[in-house]
C-alpha cells in the first residue's frame, strides 16, 4: 500500500461488511447480558440486606442508645476550655 492510499481500506469499505455489524450486535447483547445478570445479582443482595437491616432495626427500638448516637450530641458544643489555647 501507498502511504497516500493507507486509509481506502477503511474508508472505502469492504466486501465483508456484514461482519462487522455481526461484531457490534454480538457486542451489544453481550454487554446487555452482562448488565442484566450484575444488576439482578445487585438487586437480590440489597434485597436481603435491607431485609435484614430492618429486622435488626426493630427488634433494638426498645434498646439503649449505643456508639455514635450517644456523641451526636457534642459535637457542636463548644469546648469547656479556653478555645484560644487552639489558635
Amino acid at each position: 500500500l501507498d502511504w497516500t492510499n493507507r486509509w481506502d481500506v477503511y474508508l472505502v469499505g469492504a466486501p465483508d461488511d456484514d461482519l462487522h455489524y455481526f461484531s457490534i450486535v454480538n457486542s451489544l447483547m453481550i454487554v446487555l447480558f452482562l448488565t442484566g445478570a450484575i444488576s439482578t445479582i445487585m438487586i437480590r443482595t440489597l434485597r436481603k440486606d435491607i431485609a435484614v437491616y430492618n429486622e435488626m432495626d426493630s427488634l433494638e427500638e426498645g434498646s439503649e442508645e449505643t456508639g455514635w448516637k450517644l456523641v451526636h450530641g457534642d459535637v457542636f458544643r463548644p469546648p469547656q476550655f479556653n478555645p484560644s489555647w487552639l489558635c
